[in-house]
Order: C-alpha cells, then sequence, then structure tokens
C-alpha cells in the first residue's frame, strides 16, 4: 500500500514539473485550441500577404518576352537606294541590299536551279519599267524563241502601219491562239526586212543574215524584255491600234505568265514552246508585261526545256514575288 501511494505521488510529481516547465518555455499559460487556431490563422494570413506583395512586384517588372522596338525610321525597299550585285547563283541584281537576304530571292535560285537540273539553259529578265530594278541571268544568251516572238513581230507591224493594215482577224489569231499558219500570213505580206531593222532599235541587237529571214530568229532575254517595255510605251500612248493589240495579248491562250498572273494583275503576254525533235531547238519560253500593284514590270522566261510550260510556272510565281518583294512597303532598314 505505502509503495503504491509513494508510485502516485512520484506520477503528480512529474506531471507537475512538466506544465512549470511548458510555462516557462511559453512564458505564460499554454494557449486554448480556440488560441491555437487563432495563432495558425494569423501566419497563414502574413504568408499570403507576403506572397500578395510577390504578385503586385511581378506586376510592375516588364515581362521577360518583351520585343524592343528597333531604333530609328523605318526606310521601305521601295525608298531604299539601290545597288548592282550579283549573286553565287549567278543572277545580276539590282535591287536594295536588304534584298539579297530575302527568301523571296532563294526562290527564284531555287526554281532556276530545279529547272537546270538536267542540263537546260535557262534565261531570265525581269526589269521594273519605273524604278529599273530588277533581276537578270544569262540574260544575253541567244535563244529559240518559238512563238514568243509573234508579240514582236506583231507590235512592229502596228507601229509601223498604225494599226494591223486590214489584217486584224489575221493578227488575232496568230497572237490569241498563236497560229502558225496566220503568222506564216503576216509575213507574206509585210516580210522581214522592216521587222529585222526594228528589232535591231528597239532590242538591241544585230540578227545574223541567215536568222534574219527566218520566221523565229533567235533572240535573247534581254531583247524581249525591251520589245515588251516598247509595247508598254505602245499601249499607253493611245497610238492607232494600240488599244486592239493589248486586248489580244491580255487573252492569250496557253501563256503560264497569264494563267499564274491575270487573277489579280493585268497581264499581256505571248508564250512559245516546241518540243525536242530533229531540229534540235527546245523550247518552253513565255514574256510579257505585268501591271503589278508595285508597278509594271517586263518578264522574259527563255529556256531549252522542250514543250513543257507547267515547268516554268514555279518560276513565274518566284518571280513575281521578287519584284513585290524589292519594289514593295516591307522595311529595308531603319535610319537613325
Amino acid at each position: 500500500m505505502k509503495k503504491r501511494v509513494v508510485v502516485i505521488l512520484a506520477v503528480l510529481a512529474l506531471l507537475a514539473a512538466g506544465v512549470a516547465a511548458a510555462r516557462v518555455l511559453t512564458g505564460g499559460s499554454l494557449p486554448m485550441p480556440e488560441q491555437a487556431e487563432n495563432v495558425e490563422r494569423t501566419t497563414s494570413d502574413k504568408m499570403a500577404e507576403a506572397e500578395g506583395e510577390g504578385d503586385k512586384s511581378g506586376e510592375e517588372a516588364a515581362p521577360e518576352n518583351s520585343v524592343e522596338e528597333p531604333a530609328g525610321t523605318p526606310v521601305t525597299m521601295a525608298e531604299a537606294p539601290v545597288f548592282t550585285t550579283t549573286t553565287e547563283g549567278g543572277f545580276t541584281v539590282t535591287a536594295p541590299d536588304a534584298f539579297l537576304q530575302t527568301q523571296e530571292l532563294a526562290d527564284v535560285e531555287s526554281a532556276v536551279a530545279k529547272l537546270s537540273a538536267s542540263g537546260n539553259t535557262v534565261c531570265v529578265a525581269l526589269v521594273d519599267l519605273e524604278t529599273r530594278r530588277g533581276l537578270w541571268l544569262n540574260a544575253d544568251e541567244l535563244m529559240y524563241p518559238a512563238s514568243s516572238i509573234k508579240a514582236a513581230y506583231c507590235l512592229y507591224l502596228y507601229e509601223a502601219n498604225g494599226g494591223s493594215g486590214g489584217m486584224s482577224a489575221t493578227v488575232e489569231d496568230a497572237l490569241v491562239n498563236s497560229s502558225n499558219d496566220s503568222y506564216r500570213n503576216l509575213y507574206f505580206a509585210y516580210g522581214l526586212s522592216g521587222f529585222e531593222a526594228w528589232l535591231g532599235r528597239v532590242g538591241g541587237i544585230s540578227l545574223d543574215p541567215y536568222r534574219a529571214q527566218q520566221l523565229y530568229p533567235d533572240v535573247s532575254a534581254n531583247a524581249l524584255a525591251a520589245v515588251w517595255e516598247e509595247f508598254w510605251r505602245f499601249m499607253t500612248s493611245d497610238s492607232a491600234g494600240a488599244s486592239e493589240l493589248a486586248g489580244y495579248l491580255s487573252r492569250t491562250t496557253s501563256s503560264p505568265i497569264g494563267e499564274e498572273l491575270r487573277d489579280t494583275c493585268d497581264v499581256w503576254s505571248k508564250p512559245g514552246w516546241y518540243p525536242l525533235d530533229e531540229y534540235d531547238i527546245p523550247a518552253t519560253n513565255d514574256a510579257g508585261v505585268i501591271d503589278s500593284e508595285t508597278g509594271p514590270y517586263a518578264m522574259v522566261i527563255l529556256t531549252d526545256v522542250s514543250s513543257d510550260l507547267e515547268s516554268i510556272k514555279p518560276l513565274i510565281r518566284a518571280l513575281d514575288a521578287a519584284h513585290t518583294k524589292m519594289c514593295g512597303d516591307d522595311v529595308a532598314y531603319y535610319e537613325e
């Protein structure tokens, strides 16, 4: 019995010592459950306030991915000075320096590379008729023009005679339908000697005596570009027969330039094509004037690809995009 009383007293003494120690550590009485909840709630509130202050400071900071505007005044491609450069791909380019780094130029060179991959020759002349900006490749090389030359002959005829000379239906058939018989009938009526002199004056080329007497004399891309520039001058001068000739050339059939661009631009063009045969004069050509939103320009493509007009459509699209780029409103650089 005494032992039990002693044990109980010892336990009570230990409990009393524990309570006293707790009071010393907490500086007073232990909190009741409600008080403990209040302490926890106060701590949470402080943490929330700290997080809120962090959010506010984040809102005031500038976004990490913000893009800084370039300094200076923007200068567009149309406003920028031009320079003449030869690219690694062999193109002569007259355009702002910024054009040389564009995807549009790369697309032109890529389209030419595909056409010439099998060893074919590709000649290009693209020239803006107002600014003289442009692209040229093998532009002085003489090529077989096929029916593309018919536009040049008919332009000569209209300038020399103040119209068709009573052969409107024949001219229309030769141009719109590319009739070889109608073209030959024009030759029988007017000959070639006057055309030879006219082509030398307008196109800046001298035909050798043999080719000068042919219905389809070899010409260069530069010469045909000059012919189409002369057509633009003639068409816009209100000369006799100008609207009639323009009407025919605006609806030539089979023209890749027309098929690609007539939905968005006024186009006057004349294609030419010939298959590879015993005469060995294969050709896939098109040439004309395009009156685009960024100004009128001449486009000439002469190749020795065998009669495949579809094959030059990617190059036509690329050249049109290149003209838009070099003469348009995209920023070339910023001027301080």
